[in-house]
């Protein structure tokens, strides 16, 4: 009930019957029956954007519960290294200084194996309680970043990426669509052939959605496998649970926040596909 609406009933009343009292006014019954639908009249609407919001809280309570065991996964492997490698240093008293070189580079790069699944705890954070401003996308400008911060993994590779001269306009925004990028190049690059050949690429669907891909060289990724890519951590295949797991579910809370879809395309012996949607700047400004 607003006292607005209240007062203008009232005040209403009181215009059409110059002799009532005020308490007669309130006690009208006209009167209660204006305040008996503006107490009760929007119950059951209320009632249903309710359990809404329970639904939302539960499915967001559920996805951060599986992530949580998702990183905690993820760190205890490098951490157990960490502590086992310290431990060398700790115990051995006569190791040679080419020794000491290998596991102080071991523990540099724990750390930063380490760090990465943080800033992707943070990235998780931060797509699940955010609204992404929807703008057009330069996506030659969001590769081209992504190939700058993969630029060591793909001279060491010796990697061939093939891309389009065009790009088409989406809909979305930058920052986590490179993250998008990043991922699937990065995986791409490390479980692709030797050398890689990663292909990038992109069309129109006649539902005014994009579909962009990246297709590597790789061995393929086993059907039953493929069933458990972007949900958390499985025991169906652990040589691509590691690397994959995390990031890929990233890229599954992004994409469907930007009103996307992913999926993955293989055949074990002729590389992998995968991909994600995104809306058509240019469909969503008709």
């Amino acid at each position: 009930m607003t006292f607005s609406k209240q007062h203008l009933s009232l005040t209403e009343y009181l215009k059409k019957n110059p002799g009532v009292r005020l308490r007669e006014a309130h006690e009208a019954p006209e009167t209660l029956e204006y305040l008996r639908r503006d107490v009760f009249g929007d119950l059951p609407h209320s009632q249903v954007e309710l359990r809404e919001q329970i639904v939302a809280l539960e499915t967001r309570n559920s996805e951060l519960k599986k992530y949580d065991q998702m990183v905690a996964h993820d760190l205890k492997d490098p951490l157990t290294i960490l502590i086992m490698t310290a431990d060398l240093i700790n115990d051995v008293p006569d190791l040679s200084s080419e020794e000491l070189r290998e596991c102080t580079q071991q523990i540099k790069s724990i750390a930063y194996e380490m760090n990465n699944i943080i800033k992707s705890l943070l990235l998780f954070s931060e797509v699940s309680r955010a609204e992404a401003p929807r703008e057009s996308v330069h996506m030659d400008r969001v590769v081209a970043n992504v190939q700058n911060r993969l630029g060591y993994l793909i001279r060491k590779q010796g990697a061939q990426l093939i891309l389009p001269q065009v790009w088409p306009e989406a809909l979305g925004y930058e920052p986590w669509i490179e993250e998008v990028w990043a991922n699937l190049l990065s995986n791409a690059l490390k479980y692709g052939g030797q050398p890689p050949r990663v292909e990038l690429g992109a069309c129109s669907l006649p539902d005014g959605m994009l579909h962009f891909w990246a297709r590597d060289n790789g061995p393929g990724i086993p059907s039953e496998t493929r069933k458990h890519l972007f949900k958390p951590h499985n025991q169906v295949n652990p040589v691509w649970n590691r690397g994959h797991g995390l990031g890929l579910s990233i890229v599954l809370h992004i994409v469907e926040k930007l009103g996307g879809q992913v999926g993955v395309e293989s055949e074990e012996g002729e590389g992998s596909r995968f991909f994600f949607t995104l809306p058509a700047a240019a469909a969503c400004a008709d």
